[in-house]
C-alpha cells in the first residue's frame, strides 16, 4: 500500500512542476514525504532532480541523479536484454541512466556518457527518450542545451530535419542506432 502512496506523491508533485518556483517548492515537500517512506525509490530521486532543475540548484539536482543512478545499479546487477518504455516501472531507471549520462556529457566525460547512452539504446531500441539525438550531439561536439534548442526549433517549424541529419551523419560514423522497422 505504501508503494501506491509513493506513486501518488510522485504524480501529484510532478503535476506541480512546470508552474512557478512556489509550486516547485510544494513539489519538493511531497518528494520529501515520499523519500521518508523509501529513500531507495529511484522515481523519487528523479522527481527531486526535476525540482532542483527548476529551482536552478545544479548541485542538489546532480546529487539526486547520482542517487537514482546508484539505486538503479543496485536494482540491476545485470542488465536485462530489453527495458521497454511502455512498462511504467522502467521509466525511472531509464531516466536515471539518461540523466547520469547527461551529467557525464556536461562534465566533458564523453566516453562515460557514450557508454550509458549506448546502453539505453541497447535496452530500448525504439529510443522513446530521444537518446540518439543527445548521443549524436556528444559525438559531434554539440552540447545538450544546443540539442534542446534544435528540438524546440523542430517543434516550432514541425520540421526536425536538422536533428535527423545529425543522427544520420553521426550514426554513419559510429553505428549506434538501428532505425526500427515498423
Amino acid at each position: 500500500h505504501s508503494e501506491e502512496n509513493i506513486n501518488d506523491l510522485y504524480y501529484d508533485a510532478m503535476e506541480l512542476l512546470g508552474g512557478s518556483k512556489k509550486d516547485a517548492k510544494r513539489a519538493e515537500k511531497l518528494f520529501t514525504r515520499a523519500l521518508a517512506m523509501d529513500e531507495h525509490n529511484v522515481q523519487t530521486h528523479i522527481g527531486f532532480a526535476h525540482v532542483y532543475g527548476i529551482l536552478r540548484d545544479k548541485k542538489k539536482a546532480a546529487e539526486h541523479i547520482q542517487r537514482a543512478y546508484e539505486e538503479t545499479l543496485k536494482k540491476f546487477p545485470k542488465w536485462p536484454r530489453r527495458m521497454t518504455w511502455g512498462d511504467m516501472d522502467n521509466r525511472a531507471y531509464m531516466r536515471a541512466l539518461q540523466y547520469r549520462a547527461d551529467l557525464y556529457a556536461d562534465a566533458g566525460e564523453k566516453e562515460k556518457a557514450i557508454e550509458l547512452y549506448k546502453l539505453l539504446l541497447r535496452l530500448n531500441p525504439n529510443d522513446n527518450q530521444g537518446v540518439r539525438y543527445t548521443l549524436s550531439g556528444v559525438y559531434a561536439g554539440i552540447n545538450g542545451e544546443e540539442i534542446n534548442k534544435m528540438f524546440d526549433e523542430g517543434n516550432e517549424k514541425q520540421n526536425w530535419g536538422k536533428l535527423h541529419n545529425l543522427v544520420k551523419q553521426q550514426n554513419s560514423k559510429h553505428k549506434f542506432w538501428k532505425e526500427p522497422k515498423y
